[in-house]
């Protein structure tokens, strides 16, 4: 009847399966990967980048917020991720008279959700806790404020209320003297 393939075929067949299934697996494992990782920002970018850093360690706070607008208005898509960064240390850098919190939250969420793949989204998400925290020991100071407020408007009163008795003691010390 037939004849049994030969054992060349059977290899041939072997390795055909082989290079099928690597061809496949590497082609499946490069789909996944975006570009944008791949590509590296243009001079300019890297330069604004780096004259940003530099500013914020200097204390430049303003020109420093300046070159990380830039960044994102001019070189948009190239190193977006490190401009928001940068813009958020600005903003909560403890040295800056202008230091607003808010929008430092807002730069290191827009961080966290627009490039989740950037190895800055850990920092990132450390500043939004730190933040948060900031948040709530201000709304504490707050309520201990009014607190405190309210309380020494009372030991006012109260000492309104003990001069008054100490006034009307002396009348009746006064009266008693004069009865006697």
């Amino acid at each position: 009847m037939g004849h049994k393939p030969t054992r060349k075929r059977k290899r041939f067949l072997l390795y055909f399966a082989g290079c099928l299934m690597g061809g496949i697996l590497v082609c499946g494992c490069t789909t996944g990967l975006s570009l944008s990782g791949n590509h590296k920002p243009s001079p300019a970018a890297a330069q604004h980048l780096s004259q940003g850093d530099a500013m914020l360690l200097t204390g430049d706070y303003a020109n420093a917020r300046k070159e990380s607008c830039i960044l994102l208005e001019q070189f948009s898509g190239q190193v977006d991720d490190r401009a928001l960064y940068l813009l958020g240390l600005v903003w909560i850098h403890p040295d800056n008279p202008q230091q607003d919190t808010h929008h430092a939250d807002i730069c290191f969420r827009r961080l966290v959700d627009q490039h989740p793949e950037s190895p800055l989204v850990a920092a990132a998400e450390t500043w939004l806790a730190m933040i948060a925290r900031l948040e709530e020991n201000e709304q504490f100071v707050n309520r201990l404020e009014t607190t405190t407020l309210a309380l020494e408007e009372r030991l006012k009163v109260e000492e309104r209320k003990r001069i008054q008795l100490e006034e009307r003691l002396q009348q009746m010390k006064a009266i008693d003297l004069n009865l006697e």
